[in-house]
């Protein structure tokens, strides 16, 4: 029997989505449905829209990714489960891997409905919910593939990243916002109009083809209805890039990556009152340590003092792969340290 996604009470919808009358839009890495269902086997109705940069789905069974392929274009029917055992619960999570990519015309997932032989149950709530902001290591380039150079969606993997084994570590739910390439103030190659805090508000104002923005992309985003314990920011790699640049001096540069952050650590506090904020930043060089120390330290002077910064080991000719981006292991390794940093910062439930 098939049941539209805004049929079913039971699911949980997995980072920043627009859900519309007919289906649910994947933006961002990471983004999907969980579901929890007595059946035998399990269809999932999806379209992925996208130019020449391919859309990659990841389909999890029982917390464990049985599925990393790329989707074809246009709306097909995937077969996600079949022959189980209708007898016992199965929970299943659908979550798109590759990032937002705002070179294409769209780059946009939706799932429309299930087809299924069984009854959909309440989802287990986990014990934390996390958002993590971030560049192209949260987006998990060069975590796959991991002997290939070109810029391909192929490089991109959600799973084997610092940000889904910290949440799998402590049972956490997690919404990433992460743009390869881009920074806090300005992305590597030097444009400020690339950075993370211009997104933050809005569903996915990364994307910025109309049929994207038809889909709610630029909507603001519901904060009040979707609280998190910790937001945890990695940004400053590429702004270290953006400084060597001849655009500014230094000085001129590190002044306005200053403001920007504490803008930007303003704004996350304003629309997170309770959450804990982790700026986590050194897994491909720390150039920028001792400026996002400061920022920090001058937030929590005037605010509220509750901003941590997490130094991250660096992978930088250790644990490198595919376009010298940290490797799984180097992941893993920064996870431990995240993961061991918020286990103390969290409340113990």
């Amino acid at each position: 029997m098939e049941y539209k996604l805004s049929e079913i009470e039971n699911k949980r919808i997995w980072g920043r989505c627009s859900s519309l009358d007919d289906c649910t839009a994947l933006f961002w890495t990471g983004s999907g449905i969980e579901v929890n269902v007595k059946a035998g086997y399990l269809y999932a109705d999806i379209e992925a829209t996208f130019g020449t940069l391919e859309l990659w789905l990841d389909v999890f069974i029982d917390d464990a990714r049985i599925m990393h392929f790329p989707l074809m274009e246009g709306r097909h029917r995937y077969q996600i489960m079949r022959g189980f055992d209708k007898a016992h619960a199965t929970n299943v999570r659908i979550a798109r891997s590759t990032q937002s990519m705002m070179e294409e015309c769209a780059s946009v997932i939706k799932i429309f409905s299930f087809d299924t032989d069984g009854e959909f149950l309440p989802v287990t709530k986990r014990k934390y919910n996390l958002e993590f902001v971030g560049d192209s290591i949260t987006s998990g380039e060069g975590a796959f593939a991991l002997t290939r150079e070109e810029w391909i969606p192929t490089v991109f993997d959600s799973v084997n990243t610092y940000a889904y084994m910290t949440a799998k570590m402590l049972d956490a739910n997690y919404s990433i916002l992460s743009q390869s390439g881009q920074g806090l103030f300005a992305s590597w190659d030097g444009s400020t109009e690339c950075s993370l805090p211009k997104v933050y508000p809005y569903v996915c104002a990364a994307q910025i083809a109309e049929d994207a923005k038809k889909l709610g992309c630029m909507d603001s985003w519901n904060f009040t209805d979707n609280e998190k314990d910790a937001v945890i920011i990695n940004l400053g790699t590429n702004d270290s890039s953006a400084m060597k640049l001849d655009k500014w001096s230094e000085d001129e540069f590190l002044q306005n990556f200053r403001t920007c952050g504490i803008d930007f650590l303003k704004a996350v506090r304003k629309n997170n009152p309770k959450s804990k904020i982790i700026w986590a930043y050194g897994m491909l060089g720390n150039d920028m340590e001792e400026y996002v120390s400061e920022i920090i330290d001058t937030f929590n002077a005037e605010n509220d003092d509750n901003v941590v910064y997490l130094h991250l080991p660096d992978c930088t000719g250790i644990h490198v792969s595919a376009r010298l981006h940290p490797d799984p292991e180097g992941h893993r390794i920064a996870a431990e340290v995240l993961s061991d940093c918020l286990g103390k910062l969290l409340p113990q439930t």
